[in-house]
């Protein structure tokens, strides 16, 4: 019989010997003495090691070429990666990096490895979308992969852009040009983003995205120049006379952004930890504080400081450019900030794909930060707007009326051009009575023909 004293020592001895078993291979850590002594040429050393693992690892075979044990990264695995990308394997690709990942468990896969992957996918799906005809679908997978609407990659810009005009989303077009004209460097590009945006754009307007030109590239102002001129003459307009652009210090900027369209954004910006508050920055902060979105942009070019960036996200938000708020919200993010300051700044980026459209991306970013309750009730009174429309525009009539409801609740009332479209979901659905009770207490409010229109279609 076996002593109750000898029950522990047993079974720590099997369970010592299980582990044994177990570890069939040495871990790369106890590696690194062999590799060690094979680089050093020491033979003695480097034999009494092997000897020393194929003791503790019984079913372990030191490899034939000792100068392998050094290597620390994956190589062919990288290629391969590589090659699988360029050939639309994203499945391998993915496949091989969690290989790669598992043979060298202290490789870390550099960033750009992954976000090539992520970005090459996307544009898969992307180009997808915009074949289909899904200008919105391809939105928000940009809003969800940046890198997608890069100035290195225009060409998405342009086409989902063009993709929106077609689609009656002239306002979004536009907002992408114009967040072109604002970021982007090169002056071919420029010059062909004006061209595009003359299709669509008004004279007021395309006067606005050239004096963006002429004040960020003063050095192209006869570039700029000869196309305004070509420009306008298609339109049977001369060119006007143009002043030298002022100083960007006192760049002046449009009036403020439309009622009920600027967020309630912090009235300062976060004074980030080790951050430049000299007097650049307050340069910055006081542009922002009386509203020259203009002069702030242009204190805060060039600037890589937290604050610096966080007020020029706001500014950027203000003058209708949100793609490059949401690249500045991004940057600030980066930086040193309190949990305030980050949740103020995750905020702005969904009003900033708000603005373009991209309700998808808002959604999520509503759906895991905690923003205060006005800030949620501004942002999911704007998606359920966006996804309302969109539902009706889709023909799905009770999903909009849903939308359209749910919207009524939050903001304790909904407008007259949204209520018109509740009204012909009710009839389009089937729901007579409601639709012709909700054409009805429009037209009490204000007659107009619209009401007029929908209280005849329903019929008695």
């Amino acid at each position: 019989m076996i002593s109750s004293l000898r029950l522990p020592l047993l079974a720590l001895l099997l369970s010592a010997g299980a582990q044994m078993l177990n570890a069939q291979e040495p871990p790369r850590s106890e590696l690194q003495t062999l590799s060690y002594y094979h680089q050093q040429g020491d033979r003695a050393a480097t034999e009494a090691e092997i000897r020393r693992l194929r003791l503790k690892y019984p079913q372990w075979m030191p490899p034939a070429d000792l100068s392998k044990l050094s290597v620390t990264a994956p190589s062919q695995e990288i290629d391969l990666y590589y090659r699988q990308i360029a050939a639309g394997d994203y499945e391998g690709a993915r496949s091989t990096l969690a290989q790669a990942k598992a043979a060298f468990p202290d490789w870390q896969p550099p960033a750009e490895m992954t976000t090539l992957l992520a970005v090459s996918e996307g544009q898969k799906r992307f180009d997808e979308a915009l074949s289909a005809g899904d200008p919105r679908q391809a939105a928000d997978l940009a809003g969800r992969i940046p890198d997608l609407l890069r100035c290195e990659r225009i060409n998405n810009a342009w086409r989902l852009a063009e993709a929106q005009t077609a689609t009656g989303r002239k306002t979004q077009a536009l907002g992408l040009y114009q967040s072109i004209l604002e970021t982007c460097t090169n002056s071919n590009d420029l010059s062909a983003t004006l061209e595009k945006a003359d299709q669509i754009a008004d004279e007021a307007q395309m006067s606005g995205f050239f004096d963006i030109a002429f004040r960020r590239f003063p050095a192209e102002a006869p570039r700029f120049q000869a196309l305004q001129t070509r420009l306008l003459a298609g339109r049977g307009k001369a060119a006007p006379p143009r002043k030298p652009p002022p100083a960007p210090a006192h760049a002046a900027g449009p009036g403020p952004a439309a009622a009920g369209a600027r967020p309630a954004a912090p009235a300062r910006a976060p004074a980030a930890a080790g951050s430049n508050t000299g007097g650049g920055a307050r340069n910055v902060q006081a542009a922002k504080d009386r509203g020259d979105w203009a002069g702030c942009l242009a204190a805060s070019e060039g600037s890589a400081t937290t604050a610096a960036q966080y007020n020029r996200a706001w500014c950027a938000y203000n003058l209708d450019r949100p793609l490059e708020a949401v690249d500045s919200f991004r940057r600030a993010l980066q930086g040193r900030m309190t949990a305030t300051e980050r949740r103020d700044a995750q905020y702005g980026i969904a009003l900033a794909y708000l603005k373009m459209g991209m309700t998808e991306p808002a959604a999520q970013i509503a759906a895991k930060v905690d923003l205060t309750r006005s800030q949620r009730v501004d942002v999911e009174r704007q998606i359920l707007d966006q996804r309302g429309v969109a539902a009706y525009k889709a023909r799905n009539y009770v999903q909009a009326i849903r939308y359209f409801d749910a919207l009524e609740q939050i903001s304790g009332g909904i407008s007259r051009n949204l209520g018109m479209l509740r009204a012909w979901s009710y009839l389009n659905s089937g729901q007579r009575a409601r639709a012709r009770a909700e054409f009805l207490r429009m037209h009490n409010e204000l007659a107009s023909t619209e009401t007029a229109r929908g209280l005849e279609a329903p019929g008695e």
